[in-house]
């Protein structure tokens, strides 16, 4: 949840004031911390902090985004970084976690609150749970691109069948917390099996490749936002290389070409990401052109 306005703050704060009083019999006076000023900017995005007393202890309550782009180890470094110029308690403050991000925090030893579910503080030797809120999964009428992302790497390379978040995290690009979330979307619509393996989960498919497409199919959304033509530059004479954006990967007939017994097509097709997108529109490859069939 994004703290950002005043509505949502309060919902939020109340939240906690509410879950503190219930749960720790205390009145939490809480109130905008003086210190974040004093932040970077990069260590202070995605938080929106507050400074209250639990039991007379000083606390500062970093309350985080839904889309801050943190993992646990970051929390970490984030946590040292804040404490290193005051001497509160930080607590992160969330409005649901995934149970592996949860047994994550617990294993560093990074105190959190999860409103009205759990609370752990370790300098205060506080550890309280109750149920545990889990982000609810995706309908099945669509699959996260996440989610797509870990099902056809299962189609395009069954080299194993049994994965984890952190070894499929790096060749997708996602991190393992957004690999994890991947996984239980996947199970919850009865594409694959999450199997607990101590503070991990692996993800198992037992159907045959056709089968797992075959059921998968009505919830494919597909990736592509907008389709763009261009004009690629010319090479002088005599000149033996060439102006396309070749460092990019194939998209449409030409990726499915790569993938299949299908001949490429005429003009070649590429798959572009915000980043690449930036560096297509500079010009180095060509102008884009409106594109007549």
């Amino acid at each position: 949840m994004l703290l950002s306005n005043n509505k949502d703050d309060n919902q939020l704060t109340d939240r906690l004031r509410d879950y503190l009083q219930s749960t720790l019999h205390l009145r939490l006076d809480l109130k905008p911390w003086k210190g974040s000023s004093d932040l970077p900017l990069s260590l202070a995005r995605g938080f929106e902090f507050r400074q209250a007393h639990i039991f007379s202890i000083p606390c500062i309550f970093a309350f985080v985004s839904e889309d801050a782009p943190v993992t646990p180890s970051e929390l970490a470094k984030r946590q040292d970084r804040i404490k290193r110029g005051a001497a509160e308690v930080v607590i992160f403050v969330f409005e649901h976690m995934s149970a592996y991000v949860r047994a994550r925090m617990i294993e560093k030893g990074i105190a959190f609150i999860v409103v009205e579910n759990q609370l752990y503080i370790p300098d205060l030797a506080l550890d309280l749970r109750e149920y545990f809120r889990t982000r609810a999964p995706l309908s099945s009428s669509s699959l996260s691109p996440a989610a797509q992302a870990v099902l056809f790497r299962h189609l395009l390379k069954i080299d194993h069948k049994i994965w984890t978040p952190s070894g499929l995290a790096k060749e997708l690009g996602y991190s393992a917390m957004t690999v994890g979330r991947a996984f239980e979307e996947l199970s919850a619509n009865g594409l694959a099996k999450v199997i607990p393996d101590g503070r991990s989960k692996l993800l198992k498919f037992n159907e045959s490749p056709e089968e797992i497409f075959k059921t998968a199919h009505p919830m494919l959304r597909s990736p592509v936002k907008s389709t763009h033509f261009f004009q690629a530059k010319r090479m002088p004479k005599g000149f033996q290389s060439t102006t396309l954006p070749v460092q990019f990967p194939y998209g449409g007939e030409m990726a499915l070409s790569e993938q299949s017994v299908l001949n490429p097509p005429q003009n070649p097709h590429f798959a572009v990401g915000p980043t690449n997108w930036k560096i297509l529109q500079a010009g180095d490859y060509g102008i884009e052109v409106i594109y007549q069939d």
